[in-house]
């Protein structure tokens, strides 16, 4: 009985022992099997778990914080196209801010990101990047009455008119004035009486004043990269259309001292850097010049008085109150020319007095003489032209046009120390030949 009941156990136990083996072994295919069978959807529901832990660290960062954690991104490799495109948008909403003014296929419809540095075209709706800034190239007039303004890029501006001092300012964000820029030609029956562009910050400030009788508006913008301003007259009739004539007594230009006052007005300064090329400004070579001509001005026994000594932006108007105030014999504006790049074999000297003034003409006419016999300029001629400090002063005034700084010759000359000198010696000889013939 013993024996018996032993060896139920033992085959009871037996069976068990094989039971345990068979579930083991049928355990083990199975966990080989699994990888197999279970890898792609693991794959596939890894890039829905890396987003969602990436919109939850998104959540729980500060909500001022729009920076995106790349690493986080970039380490979840997409399989499926739309899991890729839902990265790639989540990507997008970061790191491009959504554009206010929606992209169409009308031309006429563009922004300028500035925020951003990039420029989107309404054309083709794509982002255009670059390193280098959006410069204003130029300024010319076209055959429809219009000032045109080229920049290198896109741009937008902001335009306003002040009718108090017939000024039209064109504010252009995130550009910069081209070290090329090409400036057009005022003649003296243009009805734009001055142009002046400043380096604002990372803004181009244009300032255009019309003579009265005359304003600019706005036009309708076909392309992104120009802005036309339309000159109209207005039909105001004034005096100030009309050439003056003054009535100067020839020998009364003296101080109570005695010693007779001539005016040196360095054109421009500042921001407003006048005509450039190649990085050399107007407002730079008009001041060297300018300091070299009361030297010798002093030095023939005259009194000098400058209207700037510095690198200062100096509007039209004071530069005029300070010969007024002076009492000036003599006012002296001393100007660099320019024209467009295609007119660079344009060179020569320009001196010009306001219509009418018999006496400022035979002050240009002197002084004109003089340049052309000691520096060898080529002769462009005496001319007329209403340029706002010679209209306005009181004294016999010239504007001297040193030369064309678009004329790769002219402009070597006109940055060289001799011929600097050169010039400011014709001038001085010029306006004491001129004074000494109605001094007292």
């Amino acid at each position: 009985m013993n024996q018996y009941y032993r060896q139920s156990l033992w085959l009871m136990f037996c069976l068990i022992a094989t039971t345990c083996l068979s579930s083991q072994a049928a355990n083990a295919k199975g966990s080989t099997d699994l990888p197999q069978d279970r890898r792609p959807q693991e794959q596939l529901l890894a890039p829905i778990q890396q987003l969602q832990q990436n919109v939850a660290l998104k959540n729980d960062a500060p909500k001022n914080d729009n920076r995106v954690n790349s690493a986080q991104v970039n380490s979840a490799q997409v399989n499926s196209d739309n899991f890729r495109l839902a990265i790639k948008d989540n990507l997008q909403t970061q790191t491009l801010p959504l554009v206010a003014n929606p992209i169409t296929s009308d031309l006429s419809t563009y922004r300028n990101d500035n925020s951003q540095g990039k420029i989107l075209s309404g054309s083709s709706g794509l982002v255009a990047s670059s390193n280098s800034p959006t410069t204003i190239d130029g300024l010319s007039f076209n055959g429809y009455g219009q000032l045109v303004i080229q920049a290198s890029r896109a741009i937008s501006y902001r335009g306003s008119l002040n009718l108090a001092t017939n000024t039209f300012t064109v504010t252009i964000p995130a550009t910069r004035i081209s070290p090329q820029l090409r400036r057009p030609i005022l003649g003296s029956n243009s009805p734009i009486e001055q142009i002046r562009l400043n380096q604002v910050g990372d803004a181009v400030v244009i300032t255009v004043k019309t003579i009265a009788g005359w304003q600019i508006r706005d036009t309708i913008r076909t392309d992104p990269q120009v802005i036309a301003l339309q000159l109209n007259s207005v039909g105001q009739v004034t005096t100030s259309n009309v050439p003056i004539t003054r009535p100067q007594a020839q020998n009364t230009y003296s101080n109570v001292n005695g010693r007779q006052i001539v005016v040196i007005d360095p054109g421009h300064g500042g921001p407003d850097v006048g005509a450039t090329r190649n990085g050399v400004y107007e407002k730079d070579i008009t001041l060297i010049i300018s300091k070299q001509l009361g030297r010798m001005l002093q030095q023939m026994g005259y009194s000098v008085v400058f209207t700037r000594t510095e690198d200062i932006d100096l509007d039209l108007d004071p530069r005029v109150k300070i010969a007024e105030n002076a009492r000036a014999s003599a006012f002296v504006s001393v100007h660099v020319n320019s024209l467009d790049a295609n007119a660079s074999q344009v060179s020569g000297v320009e001196t010009y007095h306001a219509p009418g003034a018999s006496l400022g003409e035979n002050l240009a006419e002197l002084v004109h003489g003089q340049i052309l016999a000691i520096t060898g300029a080529n002769d462009r001629g005496v001319r007329s032209a209403r340029f706002y400090v010679i209209r306005n002063t009181s004294m016999p005034a010239i504007l001297v046009e040193t030369g064309y700084i678009t004329n790769p010759t002219e402009a070597s000359k006109l940055v060289n120390s001799a011929y600097q000198q050169r010039m400011a010696e014709a001038i001085a000889k010029g306006v004491d030949q001129f004074l000494k013939s109605y001094r007292r």
